[in-house]
């Protein structure tokens, strides 16, 4: 891999070159297309490693979004976080997701949702308040997010929290489901340019089934 280096630009942020990070996220994303899950997962976390080589310490780095390589960066450290969430390294998930987002601090790859199922999985409860304003009133991470939390907390979720999570058919219907595969399907559908209603709900579940094992109770309370 060529020589990485972070460059200023002038509207106040910063790209990185080298690397061809766009390349390394394509070849993980083809190891997954071959069940290579585990090569994918390592190929993402020695680029991750590569990229934090060149941020600085003490102080953060705005990435800029629009930089292709950078973007493709970017998105490289949210998939390693996710993998490191989904193999039970929820620290080190959490840690990546709050670097991402002093990185990019407009949050253009939606990293708060998972930084929140981090922080419910650590029992961070005040981190976790100040993040969920920032989920979205419209989205169906936050009321599943919501209700995760209630329950952890108390052993109840409140009529409240269960109704609005209801709202969200296609979300309901898959917490319902008796078998949530992530098959070829479902990759097709996944990664196209519009994925359906019904995609996008398993992608909610099978990122949270780590929360729904550990926490076991919660799917037959909602």
């Amino acid at each position: 891999m060529a020589k990485i280096t972070l460059k200023p630009t002038e509207n106040q942020n910063f790209i990185l070159l080298g690397g061809d990070f766009q390349k390394t996220l394509d070849f993980a994303h083809k190891q997954e297309s071959e069940g290579n899950f585990e090569g994918a997962c390592n190929t993402r976390y020695k680029a991750f490693q590569q990229i934090v080589e060149v941020l600085p310490e003490e102080e953060s780095a705005e990435l800029d979004f629009s930089h292709q390589n950078t973007r493709a960066a970017i998105e490289i450290i949210y998939g390693s976080a996710v993998d490191n969430f989904l193999a039970g390294d929820v620290e080190l998930s959490a840690a990546q997701l709050e670097l991402l987002l002093e990185c990019d601090s407009e949050d253009h790859i939606e990293a708060t949702p998972q930084l929140a199922l981090c922080y419910i999985a650590l029992e961070e409860w005040e981190c976790l308040e100040d993040i969920v304003p920032d989920l979205g009133e419209k989205s169906a991470f936050k009321p599943l997010v919501e209700a995760l939390a209630e329950f952890v907390r108390t052993g109840e979720i409140s009529n409240e929290t269960a109704t609005s999570l209801r709202r969200h058919r296609h979300l309901c219907e898959e917490l319902r489901a008796a078998e949530h595969p992530a098959d070829e399907v479902y990759l097709k559908d996944i990664s196209s340019e519009r994925p359906t209603q019904q995609a996008l709900a398993r992608e909610i579940y099978l990122r949270c089934e780590p929360l729904f094992i550990k926490y076991d109770g919660f799917l037959a309370k909602i």
